[in-house]
């Protein structure tokens, strides 16, 4: 593995344009991590969002590409029955991302990976990409959290808070405590309880779910999306956040992430002799 330069911040909001453009001379990676704000139980609204911003830091680290910070205000499902929940609507937000992404390949980026920790997410990413490849020809990357790791061939990819019995909180303090915010979850904070209505439909008989139903829905009750908020001691908090770092750390550490650039790298080289063959048979336009 070739030598990783130090830079004193990854973030590209912290960095100086002068900087930025000594960057670009070498490289043009850039992770962009993507959530919504909404209720999730005892954490803080924007944890889907800094689950993903934990994991971009640590991979920017280990590939030398940098990161984007901020983008927490996107489509978060059907938790609008809280009022803590952010509503952007899906075609909102990709129109949002669309504009971001096509400068940023302006400025010089052309391996841009989108990471997210939410289940509504395909919503927006997918033709994001899509869409954007269509447009520009550059295969702009998105991928979950969840795949941040090593898997063996056969091995089902786990999802959010896989593995560990407690994986869900370890993920959750753990992308704090790498973020510098791990103060951010409350101690000794708890939820009066109520009994919770449930949607009486079952649909899912019909229609098996993968990341939520075909057909629209939303919460009965704010508390179904992270649960009702149990009190924990500072020790806890303090003995998850170590512990949860060192587990997305050990994911990072196991994941081949120059191997992903690598391939990434190829398939724009391999659009680009496309770009040759079919010319304007393909939609969109060339990029330089």
């Amino acid at each position: 593995m070739p030598a990783i330069p130090q830079m004193r911040t990854r973030l590209l909001t912290s960095l100086t344009g002068y900087e930025v453009s000594e960057y670009l001379k070498r490289n043009d990676v850039l992770y962009v991590p993507v959530g919504p704000t909404e209720v999730n139980g005892g954490a803080p609204t924007d944890v889907e969002y800094v689950i993903p911003l934990a994991y971009a830091i640590k991979l920017a680290e280990k590939s030398d590409g940098l990161v984007m910070p901020y983008l927490a205000y996107f489509y978060p499902g059907g938790t609008t029955t809280s009022p803590a929940t952010v509503q952007v609507s899906p075609s909102e937000g990709l129109a949002y991302l669309k504009v971001l992404t096509r400068s940023l390949i302006r400025q010089g980026f052309r391996r841009i990976v989108f990471l997210t920790s939410h289940g509504p997410s395909p919503a927006t990413l997918l033709p994001l990409v899509r869409e954007t490849f269509d447009e520009m020809h550059v295969p702009v990357l998105w991928m979950d959290t969840g795949m941040v790791r090593k898997v063996e061939p056969g091995e089902a990819r786990p999802g959010f808070g896989g593995g560990p019995p407690n994986g869900r909180n370890l993920t959750i303090f753990g992308a704090y405590q790498l973020v510098g915010r791990l103060n951010d979850i409350p101690v000794g904070l708890s939820q009066p309880k109520h009994e919770i209505i449930r949607d009486p439909s079952n649909l899912s008989r019909f229609v098996p779910p993968y990341n939520g139903t075909p057909a629209g829905s939303f919460y009965a009750d704010p508390a179904e999306h992270g649960g009702f908020v149990e009190p924990i001691t500072e020790a806890q908090r303090a003995e998850w956040g170590r512990e949860g770092a060192a587990m997305i750390e050990a994911q990072v550490a196991s994941f081949d992430a120059l191997g992903m650039l690598g391939a990434l790298r190829k398939r724009d080289e391999f659009t680009r002799e496309l770009e040759k063959k079919y010319g304007n048979l393909l939609p969109g336009a060339r990029t330089p």
